[in-house]
């Protein structure tokens, strides 16, 4: 009995270890799920003006109105989130895996050679709410040029939910500066 029990758990961490791993291309399939609809004028090509790094914002959080952070999508495989109007915003500070000479992973945004911890101190999260305050159903994914590894620039206000452990900013605006 106990070595059955320990040939199971051999699977499962191996199964953990390669749905995890950063070559892995098993979980590139792509599942398409409902698009978010963006409000008029939420994608900008320009104006958005100077922006704070996502680290710079951690360090300083205060209770202002309205800030534009800059950085990457990014910092999990899958940084948008399938049924809501969520993605990982990753600071620049992180290194992507195609920075790294002969790597050839095939999601370099996210950041998989990195250490999780810095991982998750560097990142935070960015939604879009509907008029009435709730999280917009839909995913962002491949709406008006949002893909995973492109350098953006958000405006909006941090959520009060937010805590230095735990950000996140309601967007106003999206500006694309980079795909």
């Amino acid at each position: 009995m106990k070595t059955h029990s320990h040939i199971t758990f051999i699977l499962i961490s191996l199964l953990l270890f390669l749905y995890s791993s950063c070559s892995d291309d098993l979980n590139m399939v792509d599942i398409e799920g409902e698009k978010a609809s963006l409000p008029k004028g939420f994608i900008v090509e320009s104006g958005l003006g100077d922006a704070l790094s996502v680290n710079n914002v951690r360090k300083n959080i205060s209770s202002r109105k309205e800030l534009v952070v800059e950085g990457f999508i990014g910092g999990r495989k899958k940084p948008f989130t399938e049924n809501s109007a969520v993605f990982i915003l990753g600071d620049h500070s992180l290194e992507t895996c195609d920075e790294i000479p002969g790597d050839n992973c095939p999601t370099p945004w996210d950041v998989c050679c990195e250490d999780r911890k810095k991982v998750a101190e560097s990142t935070m999260s960015v939604r879009l709410l509907d008029a009435n305050g709730s999280l917009q159903v839909g995913t962002l994914e491949g709406v008006a040029g949002l893909k995973a590894g492109a350098k953006i620039k958000v405006r909006g206000s941090l959520d009060e939910k937010s805590s230095t452990r735990s950000l996140i900013i309601n967007a106003k605006n999206i500006q694309v500066v980079a795909n």
